[in-house]
């Protein structure tokens, strides 16, 4: 049997939803296979039980033929169904559906009436202004789509960091297995240094026999088009993942490692500085001998570290090598003591089933203990945010029951009641005063009227980072990477209303925000703004993103004291007081 979360189940659903209304399915059955997804979303019971009790269709809403999908996924992994629609239509039409404003209504239309098999013949058809002929479209859609191609195009060939991350493990694994005279190998680049968005990966390898290497990569499932770089110093292979990420392999001497990986960590910026660093600061010919140290075949240094000590330096992070003053901070033995994941002591910004989670408040807690975490604080959506199935003050109510309980049965790990409650289009909260007090914390997102003017959207954050039962801004900048650009806020006006009101802001560190970002976080920071870092995991295994949310933390400078959810639970309730 394979194993499937309720949220997983109803996103499949939902997706057969998607594409049979592409295709143009009958809408009743359309209606069902949606309506089904919703009710699976809203169940408290888990659906691989209930599979496995053959009792699937207790839950209102799913049928003889919506159940028979379901167990067909428990029991062979995936849905006949699904995977003939996705056969049928063309790749490129599902591409469509990522673009914002563009549904599968509309991308039924523009497949069947225009023609349109792809972004790039949309694309065309906008250049051509066909699109706005067509019934429900018109010029002022037609120009939307043209900004969401626009920011598609943006993005195209960036990955998230944590795609490059699981490409990084996934490759240094095949190739330590496949490559037996593999010596070393390390991430170098964009990914050592934790941006947010990956166009290329480097990694610096030590192999003894590079003869040869070029065929033994052809053996590699995960790489395609392999090219090497004729007549370079160090060599260098360069491919193509299956992704479609870019892959720089860069083979170096063992005793060429540390520099290569200095050196290639980069970024241009910060070995430009370094090099004005030793110009600037010696005479021949020590300069020389210095500037020796930053090449990429030097041999003489045992590890990274030394190069900087050579130099008299401070060691510098990869995350801080930016240009953004660490060679300065370095050289005065000022650079922070920056925090790491081992100081971080709980998440406070987690979803269960009661709103759109995947998983019960115990397996969350459960999860949370596996991590070693102190406290866990459980903040689902307000009644407002409907698509999110936000919990009604009834439903608040019933959920704060069930964790004191959770609480007696775990005590190992301090459980916090709390709430993701929505920031209205007016600035008020999405639940009244009196529910707000009942809760340990409180945290105030964003979740609606995203294309308000610069004015509005400032004065709603800073109206809730003013209110004084919110302790935390949830994503401020309201960024989803590689999607949706950052609101039209005055961030810094919001960080001054935070400091000024003792609200903490909100490192979100779910790959698809990373929000703060690294130099806001900075900013708030040199303000004296307290920072959490948490995860907003809707899934077990989104816990671990905690790890994404400290690498925005350490590119930003912070120190563990400059984060609240590095304190214990007592300085932390303490602060959530106001004491």
């Amino acid at each position: 049997m394979f194993e499937y979360t309720n949220k997983e189940i109803a996103s499949l659903i939902e997706e057969l939803a998607d594409l049979m209304e592409i295709r143009g399915d009958n809408q009743y059955k359309i209606r069902a296979y949606t309506n089904a997804a919703h009710r699976i979303m809203e169940s408290d019971r888990d659906l691989q039980e209930l599979y496995q009790e053959e009792n699937l269709q207790e839950i209102k809403g799913i049928g003889s033929g919506i159940a028979e999908t379901i167990s067909e996924l428990f029991r062979e992994g995936k849905s006949s169904q699904l995977e003939e629609l996705k056969t049928e239509l063309p790749p490129g039409v599902l591409e469509l559906l990522e673009l914002p404003g563009l549904g599968p209504a509309r991308a039924h239309s523009l497949y069947y009436e225009l023609e349109i098999n792809n972004i790039d013949d949309l694309q065309q058809a906008i250049k051509e202004q066909r699109v706005r002929n067509l019934s429900g479209f018109g010029p002022k859609l037609e120009a939307k789509l043209q900004e969401s191609l626009d920011r598609y195009r943006r993005y195209e060939g960036q990955f998230k960091i944590s795609t490059a991350l699981q490409c990084v493990s996934t490759m240094c694994d095949e190739l330590k297995e496949k490559l037996p005279d593999l010596e070393i190998i390390s991430p170098a680049g964009d990914v050592r240094r934790k941006k947010e968005l990956i166009e290329e990966i480097e990694l610096v390898a030590s192999v003894a026999d590079k003869e040869g290497i070029t065929e033994s990569l052809r053996q590699i499932s995960f790489l395609k088009e392999i090219k090497k770089t004729e007549g370079t110093s160090p060599e260098v292979i360069q491919s193509l993942t299956a992704e479609g990420l870019k892959l720089k392999l860069i083979l170096v001497d063992k005793d060429q490692h540390p520099a290569a990986l200095r050196y290639y960590t980069g970024s241009a910026e910060h070995n430009s500085r370094l090099k004005k660093f030793v110009q600037n600061n010696y005479e021949k010919p020590e300069s020389e001998e210095k500037m020796a140290l930053l090449e990429k075949g030097y041999r003489g240094a045992k590890q990274e570290q030394s190069i900087f000590e050579k130099l008299n330096l401070q060691y510098i992070i990869p995350e801080l090598r930016e240009n953004k003053g660490e060679v300065e901070a370095a050289a005065q033995n000022e650079l922070p003591d920056s925090v790491e994941g081992k100081d971080i002591k709980g998440d406070l910004h987690v979803h269960s089933r009661y709103s759109d989670g995947a998983f019960s408040l115990e397996d969350m807690v459960q999860a949370a203990q596996k991590l070693g975490y102190r406290y866990l604080g459980f903040t689902d959506h307000s009644q407002s945010l409907k698509v999110a199935h936000g919990l009604s003050p009834d439903r608040l109510k019933q959920q704060s029951e069930e964790i004191i309980k959770l609480q007696e049965k775990h005590p190992g790990i301090k459980i916090l009641r709390g709430t993701e409650v929505d920031i209205l289009e007016d600035g008020s909260l999405d639940y009244e005063d009196r529910i707000l007090e009942e809760l340990d914390y409180v945290i105030a997102s964003i979740h609606s009227g995203f294309n308000q003017d610069r004015e509005k959207i400032t004065g709603r954050l800073k109206k809730a980072a003013s209110h004084p039962l919110v302790d935390i801004i949830g994503h401020p900048q309201g960024r989803l990477l590689g999607k949706r650009s950052a609101y039209q806020v005055d961030i810094k006006e919001v960080i001054t209303a935070a400091g000024a009101h003792d609200t903490a802001v909100e490192i979100n560190a779910s790959p698809f925000r990373l929000d703060l970002d690294d130099q806001t976080a900075r900013y708030a920071a040199q303000h004296s703004v307290k920072i959490v870092i948490n995860t907003d995991a809707h899934h077990i295994e989104e816990l671990s993103d905690m790890e994404l949310g400290v690498g925005v933390a350490r590119r930003g400078w912070l120190e563990a004291e400059d984060i609240l959810n590095t304190r214990n639970y007592n300085d932390l309730i303490s602060f959530f007081r106001g004491e």
